[in-house]
């Protein structure tokens, strides 16, 4: 998948179509000043769209940029899961599976395994220990802990047999690309979607963006972003 958050529009359709397709519930959420809401994904947000304010030649640009997991290549996730819990598809996705994970056995501590090892952490501060897997939420008031929940690129929206497919053509993506307005995520092949980041970077530079970059640089994941900062202007690492 490719993101291009030069197209992105912050109105968190992607937000919704995530949590509609995986049933989840709202959590509980609150105003702190910023449209960014809730403040971070969890076991009822598998992607947020993350808001950033700079101030660039006098005037405020608001930067967006919709996390998730990236879908590592080689999924740290994966190995450090002492359950198993964790798959990588061949092509690519990788995902929890809930049958077999279960928080409570695989560690004592409140940071799970599977978050110690993922290289992309909370705030981007490259120190705290959570990863992407999220499990805790708040819910009328009450704290709701879950199994490891994280982004699954919606696998069951796109079986290997077309034929058996229960959803139109149309639909056969990712629910928060198919509910994007703007049509800022692509969803192919890795090389294509390298070589249209790239072409969408390039274009960029020439057009007013001279910082725009292609995310992550150097860390072999299935989820690319086209940025028009980077990456640590939007709080995001590795940089």
């Amino acid at each position: 998948m490719l993101i291009d958050t030069s197209k992105c529009l912050a109105c968190k359709a992607c937000q919704v179509a995530c949590q509609q397709w995986h049933s989840l519930e709202a959590e509980d959420t609150e105003f702190t000043g910023t449209y960014q809401n809730p403040p971070d994904m969890s076991g009822a947000n598998l992607t947020l769209v993350k808001f950033t304010e700079k101030e660039a030649a006098g005037k405020l640009n608001w930067l967006f940029f919709k996390d998730q997991c990236r879908h590592c290549e080689i999924p740290t996730c994966k190995t450090a899961c002492p359950l198993k819990a964790i798959k990588r598809q061949t092509n690519g996705v990788v995902r929890i599976n809930p049958d077999k994970c279960d928080p409570t056995l695989c560690s004592t501590e409140d940071v799970k395994p599977c978050q110690q090892a993922c290289p992309f952490k909370k705030d981007g501060d490259g120190l705290s220990p959570i990863g992407i897997p999220r499990r805790d939420y708040v819910k009328n008031g009450s704290p709701v802990t879950t199994k490891m929940e994280k982004c699954d690129f919606c696998y069951n929206r796109w079986p290997a047999k077309p034929e058996s497919a229960v959803l139109p053509v149309a639909s056969r993506k990712p629910a928060c690309m198919a509910a994007c307005p703007p049509g800022a995520m692509m969803f192919g092949a890795a090389d294509t979607m390298k070589r249209k980041a790239n072409k969408r970077v390039t274009y960029l530079k020439a057009n007013g963006y001279p910082n725009a970059n292609v995310y992550p640089a150097g860390l072999q994941t299935h989820v690319i972003w086209v940025l028009l900062e980077a990456p640590g202007t939007y709080g995001i690492v590795p940089a």
